[in-house]
């Protein structure tokens, strides 16, 4: 029995492989993720319509479950939506809307390199910190790495090795997303027979995608445009920007206003919300199970820490 059912929470799910999409850290087959939803239990998980009725009248009971996916990747609707399909139920999927206006993602273009062109993530890793030890950032990272060892950075999200909390805190803290991009593209341009357009077309769903989710029951929520990692790190003008160009990109796509929404990586900040109020949103997820007694910050649990439970890793 799932044993996360003192609150009423979200599934948040990303990466899923098969023989199409490479398996890469955390990615999950259509078998594990029908044997996730049925050892979280089937009965329990609402549709985005229920659960946001139940939620609006404050009648969500502690066992409540929904399904949520983030990022519109292609992956989700050919590998998860079918499983769906079969239990008869639908989700939520927040979309940031770059990827549909020809603005690709650099961080799902790395990851997807690192999926393909090392062995594990561990190699690529070794890698990344071995560039970086010889680039203009080297003292940064150097510093980094000796401080590093006295944090508790992301130590609340269990399933990540300490090597994945490195790597991410030299991304989000230290780099920041300019040199992060420099540090990756530098790898990248390295590896000729990479093609970060090839991947492209593979990583995201289109318009049409969409549509069929919409007229399926499915909700489609807010993202952002650009997917920051760290949007409580932007200015409010620049966080508002971000939501109102995700917002009118779901407009034009769908024919309806978007009322709920997930935050990239979690990342929020009182300036955000108040952006998302004005906007009218009214629903909105977190990435972790970290309560806040908020409509806007609702608690999900990350499939990883099932997967865990379940004796899958």
């Amino acid at each position: 029995m799932y044993g996360r059912a003192n609150v009423p929470h979200g599934l948040m799910f990303h990466h899923f492989t098969d023989a199409k999409h490479p398996a890469g850290q955390g990615a999950i087959t259509a078998d594990q993720f029908s044997d996730m939803l049925r050892y979280a239990g089937l009965q329990r998980i609402l549709s985005p319509e229920t659960w946001k009725q139940k939620a609006r009248s404050g009648r969500l009971a502690p066992g409540d479950l929904c399904i949520t996916f983030d990022d519109a990747l292609l992956c989700q609707y050919e590998i998860a939506k079918p499983v769906l399909d079969d239990l008869g139920l639908q989700a939520f999927w927040f979309v940031y809307s770059g990827v549909f206006e020809g603005r690709a993602d650099r961080l799902e273009i790395y990851r997807h390199y690192r999926t393909t062109r090392f062995q594990d993530v561990d190699a690529f890793y070794e890698a990344f910190f071995r560039s970086l030890s010889c680039s203009v950032h080297r003292d940064q990272y150097h510093a980094a790495r000796s401080e590093f060892a006295n944090l508790s950075y992301l130590k609340e999200f269990g399933f990540y090795s300490d090597t994945d909390r490195l790597f991410r805190y030299l991304r989000d803290r230290i780099l920041g997303p300019s040199g992060y991009f420099e540090a990756m593209d530098q790898m990248i341009e390295g590896d000729p027979s990479y093609s970060r357009s090839k991947a492209g077309e593979a990583l995201w769903m289109k318009q049409h995608h969409l549509k069929q989710l919409y007229e399926s029951g499915h909700e489609i929520g807010l993202h952002s445009y650009t997917h920051p990692t760290s949007i409580a790190d932007l200015p409010t003008d620049e966080q508002r920007a971000e939501y109102e160009k995700n917002l009118t990109h779901l407009q034009k796509a769908l024919g309806v206003t978007p009322d709920t929404m997930s935050h990239p990586c979690g990342s929020y900040n009182e300036e955000t919300l108040v952006v998302l109020r004005n906007m009218d949103v009214k629903m909105g997820f977190v990435s972790s199970m970290k309560l806040v007694d908020d409509p806007l910050c609702l608690p999900r649990q990350d499939h990883s820490n099932i997967a865990i439970e379940m004796g899958m890793r």
